[in-house]
């Protein structure tokens, strides 16, 4: 399994290191297994019903062209990259062949599709060339297996793993000067640059889209990647979907495209009438206004209809950020329309797509095989934002089909086996069987890097799926693994399947004699590692309760994992411990006792249920209602907006940064935007503060951006201030820094980041859309590094 490149630079510090779902649709044929997608889950507003604005005129369709004749510098360095420094401080200079900046240059032409050269590993690669643009004319990149691209200096991420699929804008303010940074030890560099005279560009090369089952007339979603390539954001979109035959005409709206940003942008698919049985493509046209564009922009897609027994994309939208996600959907074979399917939930590898996993699977005439995507298929390692998508797949999925909530099972491959222990350990209400093939447990153990220390111990304690395996007692294991895998070590089945039989007695683990990382036999139909017989056997013969009432369950967040059957934990006593909560039954009575639990919601009906009349948390007895209610202090951290950082971005957000001051500020807020696509198939809004409406507060978690702490609305828990010599918190400063944290904002949660004028180049060095850097509620940074973080009390008090 290759591993993702940490774009972000190590910090280390003293205590740190290194929407309601449609019922099933009555128009779809009783042969079609249908998994329903939500009526409509759009986040900023509906897709139907969008006031009619009179919108800019339509663009002319034109073709970007590939510059190909572009005269390109390139330099290698060994070990120490002497340029990267020179490029954040914005003081690098177009060489000229020879030598500069401590590094020999020499010029190159580059391959048919703009190949630069390989680079042994631990070594880097430079490009540079100089961008020439007449008025009227802009530019955008492929810029792949490279951990940056600048132009001007401005940063734009790169796509690290070559997909050949990503384009990123290029938005020239000065001498036209594009610098790409390559990594050594992933084949050859490529940078391709285009011209244009779009100012808004679709990259239907990195689709998100359908496959539309013949017989079917729900809903569906497309996302395309946008590009502006102006350096002001279009402001108040509206993403249309027009009228035709097969489609109604339907709109969302989107707050910002960015300015020189990427961002995905959610389509609404409505189809009139069922999908066709004879299964013609199916024609879309998607148009793109905004009143700060001169035109709008206009183009076709063509959509796949498959057979209904085929596995197939599905597409939802995301309440993580509105964004459109698809799914893998294997149906069961011969599928009866007045029958309860279980589902298995299967997690793939790095560097493999969700689809592909679903069919690496045989059909069940009992189950369906539900594939997630992790965003990419790189994604992040199944934790994070990784997590979320599996969940809301889940949920989606559940809700969507007659599943049968006590038949619901987690099993995956490689990165997706680290994912299997990470669902079954923090979420074990919602499966009754994990199935690990070729997993590992912790970044720790798989590569031996250090373990986190102080606040970042916490904020990324989740990673450790071995430190939460209490949580699978009475619940099924079965661990898959062969003894000459070259990718991921053979001990991290071995070692995990035998901790796991300390806390769960229905403990199998199979070593596969002679087999590498990804093997295959005649045992079934499918891919042998991970469509195992007896691993299906034993889902099939296990059965889950949703609302056990016998339990311990150890959370290490509700940000994390805050449920388990009928409780939910709406905040901690501390940070510095993980939370724990043990139920016991006795009789038409419940007794729950929590550690470190500050206020917990308990689910009444669930517990009346199963016959329960009276509930003792903690010694306290009370009768029990037909209702939820809650135990505890409600004020304060709750859950939604308790931190860490990490959970402003798992809501709507928008990066809001000053009308006036540096330009860096408005193009990190950019490059987070940028980061968030590239990475994370993301939707991301970035706006100047004057954009700022009591409508998109309402609806969006705001990362303010440079500026004054009032600006940004900070109340008094939040003594972070900032001035034209350094930072500081309470009575501590630092000189010359940068600092994030979170604060409270209404109902939801707000961060404010902050830089010493003069190092914005600070800014770029945190890129938070990664599995392995989980930021803590509030952290300072310099040149040297972190130089402080921590966490707020359950008040708020710094």
């Amino acid at each position: 399994m290759s591993r993702r490149l940490r774009l972000a630079l190590p910090l280390c510090l003293a205590g740190c290191s290194e929407p309601a779902l449609a019922p099933r649709d009555a128009s779809v044929a009783d042969t079609s297994p249908p998994l329903d997608a939500p009526a409509d889950a759009s986040v900023d507003a509906p897709a139907v019903d969008v006031p009619p604005l009179p919108p800019p005129p339509l663009a002319p369709l034109r073709e970007a062209v590939a510059l190909t004749e572009q005269r390109w510098l390139t330099a290698r360095s060994i070990g120490v990259d002497p340029v990267i420094e020179r490029v954040e401080r914005r003081e690098f200079t177009y060489p000229e062949a020879g030598s500069g900046s401590g590094l020999a240059w020499r010029e190159v032409t580059p391959g048919a599709s703009g190949e630069l050269g390989s680079v042994p590993a631990n070594n880097f690669l430079w490009g540079v060339t100089r961008l020439e643009l007449a008025e009227g004319q802009y530019a955008f990149a492929r810029v792949d297996r490279a951990a940056g691209v600048y132009t001007d200096h401005a940063p734009q991420p790169a796509d690290i793993y070559g997909s050949g699929r990503m384009r990123i804008p290029l938005v020239p303010q000065g001498d036209g000067v594009v610098a790409v940074r390559g990594v050594g030890g992933r084949g050859a560099v490529v940078a391709q640059l285009f011209r244009t005279e779009d100012e808004l560009v679709f990259n239907l090369d990195d689709l998100t889209a359908p496959e539309l089952v013949a017989g079917e007339s729900r809903p569906q979603w497309v996302g395309v990647p946008m590009l502006n390539l102006t350096r002001a954001p279009a402001l108040d979109v509206t993403a249309r979907v027009e009228e035709s035959d097969a489609f109604e005409a339907t709109a969302m709206r989107a707050p910002s495209i960015p300015a020189g940003a990427v961002t995905q942008v959610a389509f609404s698919l409505r189809p009139k009438r069922p999908y066709p049985l004879l299964m013609t493509p199916q024609r879309v046209a998607l148009r793109v206004e905004s009143p700060s564009m001169r035109f709008s922009y206009r183009r076709e897609i063509e959509l796949t209809v498959v057979a209904p027994a085929a596995a197939h994309r599905r597409t939802f939208v995301s309440r993580m950020d509105g964004s459109a996600q698809y799914y893998g959907v294997l149906p069961p074979s011969n599928f009866d329309a007045a029958r309860d399917y279980a589902l298995v939930l299967s997690l793939h590898g790095a560097g493999v797509e969700g689809i592909g996993q679903a069919r690496a699977y045989s059909a069940k005439d009992w189950a369906y095989v539900i594939a997630p995507t992790n965003r990419r298929p790189f994604g992040f390692d199944w934790e994070v934002f990784g997590r979320v998508d599996g969940l809301e797949v889940l949920d989606d999925a559940t809700q969507s089909a007659r599943i049968d909530p006590t038949r619901v099972y987690v099993t995956g491959h490689s990165m997706g086996g680290h994912g299997t222990w990470q669902f079954g350990v923090l979420f074990p209400g919602r499966f009754a069987t994990v199935g690990p093939s070729a997993g590992w447990d912790s970044f720790q153990s798989y590569t031996g890097r250090a373990a986190p220390r102080g606040a970042f111990a916490r904020s990324q304690a989740s990673s450790s799926s071995s430190a939460y395996l209490s949580n699978l007692a009475r619940r099924a294991v079965y661990v898959i693994h062969g003894d000459a895998d070259d990718n991921v070590p053979v001990r991290e089945g071995r070692t995990m399947s035998m901790r796991a039989r300390e806390f769960s007695q229905d403990v199998t683990y199979h070593e596969q004699p002679g087999a590498g990382h990804w093997w295959d036999g005649d045992r079934s139909p499918g891919a042998d590692c991970v469509d195992w017989p007896p691993l299906f056997e034993l889902m099939q013969a296990r059965r889950l309760d949703p609302t056990e009432l016998d339990f311990t369950f150890t959370t290490p967040s509700p940000w994390v994992s805050p449920r388990h059957s009928y409780v939910t934990v709406l905040s901690a006593l501390g940070t510095d411990a993980d939370v724990v909560l043990t139920s016991a039954r006795e009789g038409a009575s419940v007794r729950l006792t929590t550690r470190n639990a500050r206020a917990v919601e308990i689910n009444g009906n669930a517990l009346r249920d199963k016959g329960i009349t009276s509930i003792t948390v903690d010694g306290t007895a009370r009768d029990v209602p037909a209702s939820n209610f809650t135990v505890g202090e409600t004020t304060g951290k709750t859950l939604g907006r308790g931190g860490p950082f990490n959970e402003v971005l798992e809501r709507p957000w928008c990066a809001v940064y000053p009308d006036a001051g540096p330009a860096a500020l408005r193009e990190y807020a950019s490059y987070l935007v940028s980061s968030w696509s590239l990475i994370g198939n993301g939707a991301g809004c970035a706006l100047p503060r004057s954009a700022v409406t009591p409508a998109l507060r309402a609806s969006r978690n705001l990362v303010w951006i440079g500026g004054d702490r009032e600006g940004a609305s900070l109340p008094a828990s939040a003594p972070f201030a900032q001035d034209e010599g350094g930072v500081s918190a309470g009575d501590q400063r630092w000189d010359s820094a940068a600092a994030m944290t979170i604060f409270p904002a209404g109902d939801h949660l707000d961060a404010w980041i902050t830089v010493t004028p003069g190092n914005e180049h600070l800014l770029f060095r945190i890129q938070p859309f990664t599995s392995s850097f989980v930021l803590p509620d509030w952290f300072v940074w310099d040149e040297s590094g972190g130089r402080a973080a921590g966490f707020y009390r359950p008040d708020w008090s710094f």
